[in-house]
C-alpha cells in the first residue's frame, strides 16, 4: 500500500567514461557504442514524497532545468505501464554540473526508477525495460559501478568493481549537447579506439599505468576540444597534476584525472554498498 505523504531521498552519482567508442550508425539513428563506466561519489540528492495528485509529478530543482526533465519523463513512461493513484513531489539538488558529461541527468531519472521499483513493486527486468526507453545511459545507473556498456546503452556487463582509485574533476562553465557531438561523428570516426575494452578493465584491476594510458580512449574528445578550448585547457591543466590519465568523459564538457589515492571523489561500487 502506497502511503501518501511518504518521503524517501535517492543519491544519483555521477559516471565517468574510461574508454567510449562508436562503431556504427544503426538504422534506427542511435549509434552503437562501447564503453568502460565507472560512477564516482559526485552524487545529486533527491528527495521524492508521494503526494495525492494521480499521475502528477511536480519538482523543484536548485538551478534552473532546460527541455525536457529526465526525471519527469521517467515518471511518465512508469504511469504508462502502471496505473498510479498518487502524485511525486521532488526536490532535486543538482551538485553534478548540467551538460558535462558526467551523466547527471540520466542517473537523477534512474534514481526514480529505483524509487518507484521499490512504491510499486516493479520486477526488476521491467524496471530495466522502462530505462531504456528513458534514455540510452539510463540502465547503466539502475545499479552503477564498473560496467562495460554496449548497443546503444542498453547492453550492460557488471565488472567486479575497479577500487583504490580516485578522480579529480575540471567542469568548465560550459554545458555541451550530446545530440549536437552525436551529429558530429563521421563514419571515419567510427571503430577507432585501442581494442579490446577489457584490456583498459584489467589494467586498472592489475594497477598497469602504462597499459591504462595506452588503452584510455574517448571518440568526442578531439571533438570537442576543437570547439571549446576550455576543455582543452582542462585536459592540460589535469596532466600537469600527474594522474594515472587524464581525459574527457562523455561528450564534455567536464575533464577528469584519475589518482590512486589523492583525487576528490572515490570510484564507487553497486549504490546498494553506498547508501
Amino acid at each position: 500500500m502506497v502511503i501518501l505523504n511518504y518521503i524517501e531521498t535517492e543519491r544519483a552519482y555521477a559516471k565517468v567514461n574510461l574508454y567510449l567508442d562508436i562503431l556504427s550508425k544503426r538504422a534506427d539513428g542511435y549509434h552503437d557504442i562501447v564503453g568502460l563506466f565507472q560512477t564516482i561519489g559526485l552524487f545529486d540528492l533527491i528527495e521524492f514524497r508521494i503526494v495525492d495528485e494521480p499521475s502528477q509529478i511536480r519538482i523543484y530543482s536548485n538551478v534552473k532545468i532546460e527541455d525536457t526533465n529526465l526525471i519527469e519523463k521517467a515518471f511518465k513512461i512508469v504511469c504508462q505501464y502502471y496505473k498510479i493513484d498518487f502524485g511525486l513531489e521532488v526536490k532535486l539538488f543538482k551538485n553534478i554540473p548540467i551538460g558535462s558529461g558526467l551523466g547527471g541527468g540520466s542517473s537523477d531519472a534512474a534514481a526514480t526508477l529505483r524509487f518507484l521499483s521499490k512504491v510499486l513493486d516493479i520486477p526488476k527486468d521491467m524496471i530495466f525495460q522502462i530505462a531504456t526507453k528513458v534514455g540510452s545511459d539510463v540502465p547503466f545507473f539502475l545499479e552503477g559501478g564498473t560496467a562495460i556498456v554496449e548497443g546503444k546503452g542498453e547492453k550492460i556487463t557488471p565488472l567486479e568493481p575497479i577500487t583504490n582509485y580516485t578522480v579529480n574533476l575540471y567542469c568548465p562553465e560550459i554545458s555541451i549537447s550530446t545530440k549536437a557531438m552525436y551529429q558530429k561523428i563521421t563514419k571515419d570516426m567510427f571503430d577507432k579506439g585501442p581494442k579490446p575494452v577489457e584490456k583498459l578493465y584489467e589494467a586498472y584491476r592489475s594497477m598497469d599505468v602504462e597499459t591504462i594510458r595506452f588503452y584510455s580512449y574517448n571518440v568526442f574528445q578531439d571533438i570537442v576540444c576543437a570547439e571549446y578550448s576550455e576543455v582543452k585547457k582542462n585536459i592540460d591543466l589535469a596532466w600537469k597534476q600527474n594522474p594515472i590519465t587524464a581525459m574527457m568523459s562523455g561528450t564534455g564538457s567536464c575533464v577528469f584525472g584519475v589518482h590512486f589515492k589523492e583525487g576528490k571523489y572515490k570510484f564507487i561500487a553497486n549504490f546498494s554498498d553506498v547508501q
